[in-house]
C-alpha cells in the first residue's frame, strides 16, 4: 500500500493505550499433527484469548485480534519479547 500507509498505520498503533501480545510456547510439536499437542496448545491459547477479549468487551473496552503479516516480521518478535520457542 506505500509509505503514507504505513505512516498512517504506524501513527494510529503509536496512539494506542496500551499493547498485549499473546504467545504460545511451543514444546517441539508443530501445528502439523491434528491430535499433536502443539495444535492443542495454539487451540486452548485462542480460546484463552476470545475469553479475554470478551471480558474486556464487557468493560467497555475495545479490543483487535490479528493474525496479520507484521506478526509474523523477525523484526515483530525482537520488539515484542517473543522467545525462539514462542509464536504468536
Amino acid at each position: 500500500r506505500g509509505a503514507a500507509a504505513g505512516e498512517a498505520k504506524l501513527r494510529r498503533w503509536s496512539a494506542m493505550p496500551g499493547w498485549l501480545v499473546v504467545a504460545c510456547r511451543t514444546d517441539g510439536a508443530g501445528l502439523e499433527e491434528p491430535a499433536g499437542t502443539g495444535r492443542e496448545d495454539y487451540a486452548a491459547c485462542c480460546c484463552a484469548v476470545q475469553n479475554l477479549c470478551l471480558a474486556l468487551h464487557a468493560e467497555e473496552i475495545g479490543t483487535k485480534w490479528t493474525t496479520g503479516p507484521v506478526n509474523f516480521d523477525p523484526g515483530f518478535a525482537e520488539a515484542a519479547g517473543i522467545a525462539e520457542d514462542e509464536y504468536v
